[in-house]
């Protein structure tokens, strides 16, 4: 047992200990408030003492920081005095920190490396209870400063921040990072700067080299880059894509940024390049991504176009309601919305073509393939009699009359004219044929393609 002029000290230190400090994560910043208890104990990394500067925090299960402070080092021991914050009761809509019968967790920051470690590891946190109010005083079952809490620690873990693999010599430089960033790095192209250590392509010259990242306590680390006059991009296309779905934005599933997308359903639209499966038949098509210009390349992968069900039918069938032109095969889902053409909700119920439902309510029923495409059913409010539809959209139709003017069944939010190969009109412009997309207010969308004049 230690003296108690220990105990004394760590008590002393509850008393006077300021909740914040600079040193810490930035995130690690508590938010006081009129709930609070103390947690009292010692902490170890390793089954070692902490090291000076190393902080202790506390997180509830919405992973709030509920509490934090450095640690206090005597006589060869670490030990933590740590306020640990409740919710405030007069913001209910904000998350303070600890609620009523909330867990937390704990976690160390070592300040030699930037390292995060979790009590007792990172890959089961303990969850620890009986957090509760004290009014700043040490909390029943975390009074006792020698209650050990180890943090796992088999040393430190390096972590690289690499440049892209591939990279043109075309003045560009990039920033090399490390954690723990007591070390440097050294390599082809590799020089100091004012923030850091730097990489510069051009200086490296074209070539695979390795770029080698050593810390003082002897980790090393490498990376290997080539310096090309010629990058092949990298594509990111999801396997497929429904045909009823809405188009696919195609904006940053090529790498580098800045390439053209070309292909059968590529459309050029005001906010990018998308993938419109609706103008295509089920089946499977190539997309071309193209980065012009220095160290330019192009790179094609398949996407297919998988179809989509028919739109199920809703009718109200001896009390229940009755989901029909279910292909077989396909499974359902049924969903309430909050008024007409409001926010769906998934009832979580899809067992049966039959619901009993609620009166007063509008419900939809949804198909889904084997694909994973849906296509959703016309709304059905149910009355006290349960059997009268209250509500049908209106179809959804779109045609050009006798002058070339496009006209519609139901009001349009929204039209985009474009040729054949994708790009954007002002509306019929040339001998066409011309690609429609139109959009309702209320989300509803029907694309058609017109032969022309």
């Amino acid at each position: 047992m230690k003296s108690v002029s220990v105990t004394y000290s760590i008590l002393f230190c509850w008393l006077v200990l300021p909740m914040v400090a600079v040193s810490q994560p930035a995130e690690w910043v508590p938010t006081p408030t009129n709930a609070a208890g103390t947690m009292l104990a010692t902490v170890t990394v390793g089954g070692e003492a902490a090291e000076a500067g190393d902080w202790v925090a506390a997180f509830d299960e919405d992973g709030t920081c509920a509490g934090a402070v450095e640690v206090v080092l005597n006589d060869g021991d670490s030990y933590i005095s740590l306020p640990i914050y409740g919710d405030d009761a007069t913001t209910p809509d904000e998350d303070e920190g600890m609620g009523s019968g909330e867990a937390f967790t704990l976690q160390l920051w070592r300040s030699a490396t930037g390292e995060i470690l979790y009590h007792p590891d990172p890959e089961e946190p303990a969850a620890l209870g009986g957090w509760s109010a004290t009014n700043g005083a040490p909390m029943p079952g975390y009074d006792d400063p020698y209650a050990v809490y180890d943090f796992a620690y088999d040393g430190p873990v390096l972590s690289l921040g690499c440049p892209p693999a591939e990279l043109c010599p075309d003045g560009s430089v990039y920033n090399l990072t490390a954690s723990p960033d007591n070390g440097g790095w050294e390599g082809p192209g590799v020089f100091a700067g004012f923030a850091g250590y730097l990489f510069d392509p051009a200086l490296a010259g074209n070539g695979t080299h390795t770029l080698t990242y050593s810390t003082a306590d002897g980790l090393t680390g490498s990376c290997s880059v080539t310096v090309t006059e010629t990058i092949t991009p990298t594509l990111d296309l999801p396997l497929g894509w429904c045909e009823g779905a809405n188009p696919l934005g195609l904006d940053g599933l090529g790498t580098p940024a800045g390439g053209i997308w070309t292909g059968d359903g590529v459309l050029n639209t005001p906010s990018g390049a998308v993938f419109d499966a609706g103008v295509l038949t089920p089946g499977t098509v190539q997309l071309t991504y193209t980065v012009e210009g220095n160290c330019g390349g192009t790179a094609t992968a398949p996407i297919s176009v998988y179809p989509s069900p028919e739109p199920p039918t809703l009718t109200a069938l001896q009390g229940l309601l009755y989901a029909g032109n279910i292909a077989e095969g396909d499974s359902l889902a049924w969903f309430i919305a909050s008024g007409y053409g409001g926010q769906l909700s998934n009832i979580n119920y899809s067992d049966s073509i039959f619901y009993f439902p609620s009166w007063g309510d509008i419900f939809y029923v949804q198909a889904i393939n084997a694909y994973g495409c849906t296509a959703l059913s016309n709304p059905l409010e149910v009355d006290g009699t349960i059997g009268v539809g209250a509500f049908e959209a209106a179809p959804l139709r779109i045609w050009l009359d006798a002058q070339g003017h496009l006209q519609s069944s139901v009001a349009l939010a929204e039209v985009r004219w474009h040729d054949l190969r994708g790009r954007t009109l002002e509306g019929p412009i040339g001998p066409g044929p011309w690609l429609v997309h139109a959009e309702t207010e209320d989300g509803r969308q029907v694309r058609r393609i017109f032969a022309g004049r």
